[in-house]
């Protein structure tokens, strides 16, 4: 029955799989659960958590595995470690039905599923990749009212479905006939399961962009990922093939060139940004389009002069005698004298930062052998957002990884972003359901945001969104090309977009007070033993 709920899980997930299994997955673990909660004599606790990761790891192997292209060790220790964080949640409510026995149902599930969900994204290891909402991405006429609740509300509901559906069954094998209560569970389910389904279509049905046009070019120029320019020459080879394949697109009203992430060949240097040649040849053509701006992803340099405070994530350049800091950025071009620049904050860890590096330094050198990151790229706090004149565009920069995030992109509109441009480059990871998937989740942040997405991917899947999570152009996997969509910018904000996760963070605050709880029945529990085991002494 474990194996069970990870292959429906698995088999539910975008960008091929039919969401619908996913309302019936977590049946075979509930069953699972009771089966060893009726048997809790004979059985610690431990055991359901070990029947909980065999699922979750079966889900998380399935659904992530295209992760061994770009890190064996990462890949590894995801699916593990991802697959034991999920089991958890489970364990937990098996926890408190084994501790408050009497009419205590599997529901604490639900608020300890989106605690974890919710605190999974704020320390060194977070990896939403697999948040239970996501798996709608790709039925965006499902999933409307994610204005409102974000991913946190399509886990309540795949969870909520489930949890009916099981009860039902429940029911119904355990006195052999269809009674009341089978009736009325079933008619809740039905209920829980299809209304959002017909508010979300009566939203998708209202929905109208108010016109306010910007035309936008994409460049995918499908450079191999894992192949640097060799020489100055392939290097600005490069960025005049770019340049090359926007002005086969470019118009009198095209406003912005977007390029994916770290395309800019050799990177840039902050202090000397102004004379970097890719800058001077993307500003040649701006010259000849002076009502346009570039957006590129690039890796960033910041050098630190003696005596300037010098963060952790520093390294030594010895060859000059100065410390300095990478970024993974996002770059805006305009005419001489504008250049700006976002640094990515949410990295992927073991690739762009190693967990926890103040207390595992000294293990560096070993993890760097290992394939991954020693030490982390550096970061900002603050979502910085792209302005480009009064009235006009505002540009939330999002950084690949970082647009799996709801709750941390809704800074970026909170600080005006009108529009979302997501740069990344999925070629990392072949023509696996990697770049498939990511694609997918761009349209729930349309959704969410009600702002258009303009995402240009290295080598695919570039592709302009609506705000209803439609997407109007594509391009297909590693194919060398540009493509111009007009789309409508947006300033009205969503109610997640001001409150972000609220679901989330109501939810932790009621599992604490559960687990404070099950500290104060445990503690109880064990006072109460203690004077019958003097007497028997």
């Amino acid at each position: 029955m474990s194996i069970a709920s990870g292959l429906l899980l698995a088999a539910s997930w975008p960008a091929r799989g039919l969401p619908v299994f996913a309302f019936i997955a977590f049946i075979p673990l509930f069953l699972v659960e009771q089966e060893l909660f009726a048997k809790r004599e004979r059985n610690r606790s431990i055991r359901f958590f070990l029947y909980a990761w065999l699922a979750f790891f079966i889900w998380n192997l399935l659904t992530t595995w295209w992760i061994v292209f770009s890190t064996v060790p990462g890949a590894i220790t995801a699916v593990v470690l991802n697959s034991l964080f999920m089991a958890i949640p489970w364990w937990l409510m098996h926890s408190w039905r084994r501790l408050v026995p009497k009419h205590q149902g599997p529901f604490p599930v639900i608020l300890f599923w989106l605690s974890f969900e919710y605190l999974h994204t704020k320390w060194d290891l977070s990896w939403n990749w697999l948040d239970l909402g996501n798996v709608f991405a790709a039925w965006p006429k499902w999933i409307q009212w994610y204005e409102f609740t974000g991913t946190a509300g399509g886990a309540i509901w795949v969870l909520v479905v489930n949890l009916l559906l099981y009860l039902l069954l429940k029911e119904v094998t355990g006195l052999g006939k269809f009674t009341k209560s089978a009736r009325w569970y079933a008619a809740v389910a039905a209920c829980v399961l299809l209304i959002p389904i017909l508010l979300s279509h009566r939203i998708y049905a209202r929905y109208e962009e108010r016109r306010d046009p910007v035309e936008v070019v994409i460049v995918q120029p499908s450079f191999d990922p894992y192949q640097s320019p060799q020489s100055l020459i392939e290097a600005t080879m490069r960025t005049e093939e770019m340049l090359a394949l926007a002005e086969l697109k470019l118009t009198d009203s095209t406003r912005f060139v977007v390029a994916p992430e770290a395309i800019m060949p050799e990177g840039i240097w902050m202090h000397q940004a102004e004379f970097n040649r890719h800058v001077l040849l993307i500003r040649n053509q701006i010259f000849r389009n002076p009502q346009l701006k570039w957006i590129a992803g690039s890796l960033v340099y910041q050098a630190y002069a003696a005596g300037e405070e010098v963060p952790h994530t520093a390294r030594y350049f010895e060859a000059q005698g100065i410390y300095f800091d990478t970024f993974n950025s996002a770059v805006k071009i305009g005419p001489f004298g504008e250049i700006e620049f976002y640094h990515k904050s949410m990295l992927v860890p073991g690739v762009e930062r190693m967990p926890f590096f103040r207390v595992l330094r000294p293990i560096g050198k070993l993890v760097e052998s290992l394939g991954g990151t020693a030490g982390s790229l550096g970061t900002q706090d603050y979502r910085e957002v792209f302005e480009t004149g009064p009235d006009q565009p505002v540009i939330a920069p999002v950084i690949c990884y970082e647009s799996i995030y709801g709750d941390f992109m809704s800074g970026f509109i909170r600080n005006g972003a009108t529009m979302i441009f997501i740069l990344t480059e999925d070629g990392w990871w072949r023509r696996t359901p990697g770049h498939r998937q990511h694609h997918e989740y761009a349209r729930l942040r349309a959704i969410e945001f009600r702002r258009p997405i303009v995402r240009a991917a290295g080598t695919g899947i570039s592709s302009f969104i609506d705000q209803k999570g439609n997407v109007l152009q594509r391009t297909e996997w590693w194919e060398t090309t540009a493509i111009r969509q007009t789309v409508n910018q947006n300033d009205q904000m969503t109610y997640f977009a001001m409150h972000g996760n609220v679901a989330g963070r109501f939810s932790v605050f009621l599992s604490v007070l559960l687990l404070l709880a099950m500290v104060i029945r445990k503690v109880i529990t064990r006072k109460k033993s203690l004077p019958s085991q003097e007497k028997a002494g």
